[in-house]
């Protein structure tokens, strides 16, 4: 079987864009603020629109809403990395700087797709020679836009990204029943050591109570 496969950029295949830069600190709105993505809510392979915070916007904000299927780059910090935006159709957030956004162009590449190459080795190392800054980390945009791209089939991208997810799936269960695993030893060694006192207790009052006969014996012998 043939598999074909196109060698581009990132730039050549995709929109980039910056996020919205607020003018002044932001400040929570439940009631009647704008969703936004800020860069500490990316913290896995995904964000969800569900759980974004509502905060008192002004401005224009049109150009850098946000939908299913985007993806968003954390363009600063020492995790350079992606994350898919998954949330119901309609569904919108504001992403803020330094939050950079991902949107494929045409049919032909998957957003889950683009999200996965920029987390792989061979791109993160091109990200690596584009870094700049010393205290805090930054990635130009012209550094995301000539990051190289190998882009397959529809098919073979799909089949990469679910099985990519599987295997995250796999991690995370395996993690969890480490963690149940060693909190049923904890739980088991704890309920040792208590057995072990009581029998402790209880052989510290037998011979107590050993002793005391054995005293009385001796008194009623010399009398």
């Amino acid at each position: 079987m043939t598999y074909y496969t196109k060698n581009t950029t990132l730039g050549e295949t995709c929109e980039i864009g910056a996020g919205f830069a607020a003018r002044s600190a932001l400040t929570e709105d439940a009631e009647s603020g704008v969703p936004a993505i800020q860069l500490r809510d990316l913290q896995g392979d995904q964000v969800r629109l569900a759980t974004a915070t509502k905060y008192d916007l002004k401005g224009k904000l049109e150009r850098y809403f946000v939908g299913p299927g985007d993806v968003l780059f954390r363009s600063r910090g020492e995790n350079n990395t992606a994350s898919i935006v998954v949330g119901r159709a309609g569904e919108t957030a504001v992403a803020l700087l330094p939050v950079m956004v991902i949107k494929p162009r045409g049919d032909k590449l998957l957003p889950e797709y683009v999200a996965w190459s920029i987390n792989q080795h061979e791109a993160q190392r091109h990200l690596d020679l584009g870094a700049r800054g010393t205290k805090l980390r930054m990635i130009p945009r012209e550094c995301l836009e000539t990051m190289p791209i190998h882009i397959p089939s529809l098919a073979v991208q799909r089949s990469i990204t679910e099985l990519d997810a599987l295997s995250a799936t796999e991690a995370r269960l395996l993690h969890e029943l480490a963690e149940t695993k060693r909190k049923f030893t904890r739980f088991a060694l704890l309920d040792q050591v208590r057995n072990a006192e009581l029998h402790a207790n209880e052989a510290r009052h037998n011979d107590a109570q050993d002793s005391f006969k054995s005293t009385g014996k001796s008194q009623q012998t010399k009398s």
